[in-house]
């Protein structure tokens, strides 16, 4: 289901989620969540979170360091997908106590789908879901689109790490 990136827009704090835990507050820049600092964050805001799964949003920047030609090339838009899966882990470490994210990495990618290669200035939304979690290895299935609900990727994502997604 895509999302309306448009939520997010001067809305960086907002409703109290009572999807993951008291104390969360959603929608959310998820900086504070993911260990990348500028210009490698792929990530703006973390709009959603339950126990499974989590909804980000990104607007590709004109001056995007994996951007080439007028569009977010492929690295952009798996770097997206990999920093939605550390946003959804880093906020619930949040609502746990922690005040660090998570450093991981990302360990394999499989059934990788790129339908499209956005524009420049595009609003993208990605939504990640818990498939596995196996003794310190994490498996998420993330899906992007566009703006109006256009599908840009779909794929699966093995993190190793980033600690328990769920």
């Amino acid at each position: 289901m895509p999302y309306d990136t448009d939520m997010l827009e001067g809305k960086m704090t907002g409703h109290l989620s009572g999807n993951v835990g008291d104390g969360g507050l959603l929608p959310a820049d998820a900086a504070r969540f993911i260990p990348q600092k500028p210009p490698f964050v792929f990530v703006s805001g973390l709009i959603d979170c339950g126990e499974t799964y989590a909804v980000t949003v990104f607007e590709v920047p004109s001056d995007c360091v994996l951007a080439a030609g007028g569009v977010l090339r492929e690295g952009g838009i798996t770097e997206f997908m990999a920093q939605s899966c550390a946003a959804f882990v880093g906020y619930r470490d949040f609502l746990a106590g922690r005040t660090e994210p998570s450093v991981g990495v990302l360990g394999a990618l499989s059934r990788m789908k790129i339908d499209s290669l956005p524009p420049v200035g595009s609003k993208l939304s990605c939504r990640v879901e818990t498939v596995g979690d196996f003794g310190g290895m994490q498996m998420f299935y993330a899906k992007v689109h566009m703006d109006g609900g256009r599908l840009v990727a779909e794929g699966r994502l093995t993190t190793s790490g980033l600690g328990n997604a769920g």
